[in-house]
């Protein structure tokens, strides 16, 4: 029996396509509070389990699994070959539909809307090209992640326990505290020592710190990266390029985890730690024409509605506007002197307001990048 027979013998009656189960809530938390980091960690694992239980199948050859149906979920499960015990189908969800797209061959969005025949003709006829193998990632059932078989499982439970052994060694683990954390297809946590922190300005207390970051499914590697984190608005900013950020392929041993993390965690500190006098340094560096100085953000990779929003936000906290003011009246409100550190801390602004974890993260590394270059000057 071929895997299509398979297929088709589990289709719908209606030409409705089939749709992927959703992935794990994805969310940002800035904790009030900072939390201690063995709390911090727990709360991702908890989240985790309410997501459900983890599981991996290795699928050794992709030519010997079905897409087809699970109670109108995409959905597959390994052909009843001779021989072979029928096993359970499992439903695929969003990340997963899309990374075994990417794996055969197939345009996920064309396939998305095709009707339910089509949409496992389609998928059936990709998977049975040639062999190759795939690691299934569970949870509850569902397969959250199709990634490679080399793909070396750092999970967030090994990995926070690494960081926590890693913390403890190095002395700073009493001193440290959680600001933010995010769980879903990304996990960082956002750690600071309060300690050390630094007022720029009057009232204006940044602290310095690391992400430590990671993904279960394939979407980031593990991350130790320089932080800044100014209080007083919950804003962030992460090294946008440096040698203390460290990023460890989800490839290979395991066991390399501990000794590149006992190395990378203090120079990373350290170089945060650099970040607060660029911070410092900002506060003395005058422009003339804020609107000049927002039209140049595009060659810090910003794009037009970030541009925008940045300008709306640079208006707003400066009192000359209110932030809902149409684009022309704030392109005539900025031409007024500001500062770099103004522009910068809009910039965070901005990224704090993002729902989506990459692309926060993405607008705080453009943010750092702007800092570095123009508190250099």
């Amino acid at each position: 029996m071929t895997a299509t027979h398979t297929a088709e013998h589990t289709a719908p009656t209606t030409l409705a396509p089939l749709h992927p189960r959703r992935d794990q809530t994805e969310r940002w938390i800035a904790h009030r509070e900072p939390l201690d980091f063995e709390d911090a960690a727990q709360l991702v694992l908890d989240a985790h389990a309410e997501d459900g239980e983890r599981d991996d199948v290795v699928a050794h050859d992709v030519r010997t699994w079905a897409f087809g149906n699970a109670e109108g979920s995409m959905a597959i499960a390994p052909v009843p070959l001779p021989g072979r015990d029928v096993g359970a189908r499992f439903p695929l969800r969003e990340l997963a539909f899309s990374q075994l797209c990417t794996r055969v061959g197939a345009p996920p969005a064309y396939v998305r809307n095709l009707p339910a025949k089509l949409q496992m003709a389609c998928m059936n006829y990709g998977m049975t090209k040639e062999k190759q193998s795939a690691l299934l990632r569970l949870a509850g059932g569902e397969v959250r992640a199709v990634v490679s078989d080399r793909y070396a499982a750092l999970d967030d439970a090994l990995v926070l326990e690494v960081v926590g052994e890693v913390l403890d060694k190095a002395g700073y683990l009493p001193e440290v505290r959680v600001r933010a954390s995010a769980v879903g297809s990304h996990t960082l946590l956002r750690i600071t020592l309060p300690a050390e922190c630094v007022a720029v300005r009057k009232n204006d207390i940044i602290e310095h710190g690391i992400d430590i970051g990671n993904s279960e499914v394939g979407l980031r590697s593990v991350q130790i990266t320089p932080i800044t984190y100014r209080l007083i608005c919950t804003n962030g900013m992460r090294a946008w390029r440096s040698e203390a950020a460290v990023r460890m392929r989800h490839v290979g041993d395991p066991k390399r985890l501990r000794d590149q993390l006992r190395d990378a965690v203090p120079v990373a500190f350290a170089e945060a730690r650099g970040d607060v006098e660029r911070w410092r340094k900002a506060t003395e560096v005058l422009i003339d024409n804020a609107l000049d100085e927002i039209e140049g953000l595009r060659a810090f990779g910003l794009g037009q509605a970030e541009v925008l929003a940045v300008a709306r936000e640079l208006v707003a906290t400066n009192g000359l506007l209110p932030a809902n003011s149409s684009a022309e009246t704030i392109t005539h409100a900025l031409g007024v002197p500001t500062t770099v550190y103004d522009v910068a801390n809009a910039i965070t602004a901005v990224a704090r307001d993002r729902g989506d974890v990459a692309a926060r993260l993405t607008l705080e590394e453009q943010g750092h990048r702007y800092l570095t270059r123009r508190a250099a000057q």
